[in-house]
């Protein structure tokens, strides 16, 4: 049995070379993956955090204005 030492990772086994190949570049989408829906759903909180800020503003404005043109 061949052990070659990675950075990361002890590697001891028969596998072939692609098919240990194969499972390094599936680990490596899904980290890539995981990293990008980590940053789709920071970004839509942050969105919907916007949004809900923008509202508020323009309720309070609206509120505001009426109240100065009604006094």
């Amino acid at each position: 049995m061949k052990s070659t030492a990675h950075p990361r990772v002890i590697e001891r086994g028969i596998l072939t070379s692609a098919y240990k190949e194969e499972i390094r570049q599936t680990v490596r989408d899904m980290k890539s993956g995981s990293l990008s829906q980590i940053k789709n759903s920071f970004l839509s909180q942050h969105e919907k955090l916007r949004s809900q800020t923008a509202a508020i503003l323009q309720v309070s404005i609206f509120t505001l204005v009426l109240a100065l043109i009604l006094l």
